[in-house]
C-alpha cells in the first residue's frame, strides 16, 4: 500500500522520487534525534542519581566530623590545663581515647567524576563538591601522618598529640563548613528529588 502510494505521488516525474527520498531522509533524521534524546535522557538520571549518591556521602562525612569534633575539643582543652608538654596522654589525660581518626568516605564522588556523570552540574556546586573532598583528603594526609607517627614511635610528646589533635579540630571545622554550604545551596534539591520531602 505504501509502495502503491508512492509509485501515484512520484508517478513517473523527478519530482515524485525527490519526495520520496526525502520523506526517508526526514524518517532517518527523526529516528537518530529520538535516540539521542532518550540516551540523554537516560545520562541526566544517571547524573541524577550519581548526585544523590554524592549527598548522601556528604551527610555521612559530615556527620562523622561532627561526631568527632567534641571529642578532639575536649581532649584539647584536658591537654591545655596540664601544660602542652608535660603529661603522658595515655595516663594523665582523663577520657583519652588515642587519636580517632576519621575514614571518611569518596568512592561515590570518584566514581561519578570517572564515568563523566558530573558533566552537567552547575560550576558552582562542582566547585564546592571539590573544596569538600580536597578536604577529606587533606584530613586524610593528617591522618596518614598520625598513622606512620603512631607505628614509628614519633609520637612521643604532648605537644605532638596536641598538635596532631588541633589539626583534626581545624579539619573538622573546615569539612562542616563546606558540607553545610554544599547542603544548604545544592544538595537539599537533590535530596527532595529522591525521598519527596
Amino acid at each position: 500500500m505504501r509502495f502503491s502510494l508512492f509509485k501515484r505521488l512520484r508517478g513517473n516525474s523527478p519530482s515524485g522520487f525527490g519526495l520520496e527520498l526525502l520523506s526517508i531522509v526526514i524518517a532517518i533524521v527523526l529516528g537518530f534525534v529520538v535516540t539521542e534524546w532518550r540516551e540523554s535522557l537516560q545520562e541526566a538520571k544517571k547524573a541524577e542519581l550519581a548526585l544523590y549518591r554524592i549527598a548522601q556521602e556528604v551527610e555521612r562525612n559530615r556527620h562523622a566530623a561532627a561526631h568527632m569534633l567534641p571529642y578532639y575539643e575536649k581532649m584539647l582543652h584536658r591537654m591545655d590545663s596540664l601544660g602542652r608538654d608535660s603529661f603522658n596522654v595515655n595516663s594523665d589525660v582523663k577520657g583519652w581515647e588515642g587519636i580517632n581518626p576519621i575514614a571518611f568516605q569518596g568512592s561515590a564522588y570518584q566514581l561519578a567524576i570517572q564515568t563523566g556523570l558530573l558533566s552537567t552540574i552547575d560550576f558552582e556546586m562542582a566547585t564546592g563538591l571539590s573544596l569538600f573532598y580536597a578536604a577529606c583528603d587533606d584530613y586524610g594526609t593528617t591522618s596518614s601522618y598520625a598513622r606512620q607517627g603512631l607505628l614509628l614511635g614519633q609520637l612521643a610528646q604532648g605537644h605532638q598529640y596536641y598538635t596532631l589533635l588541633e589539626l583534626f579540630r581545624q579539619h573538622c571545622e573546615v569539612l562542616l563548613f563546606l558540607a553545610g554550604h554544599l547542603q544548604d545551596d545544592y544538595l537539599p534539591e537533590v535530596h527532595t528529588l529522591y525521598t519527596g520531602e
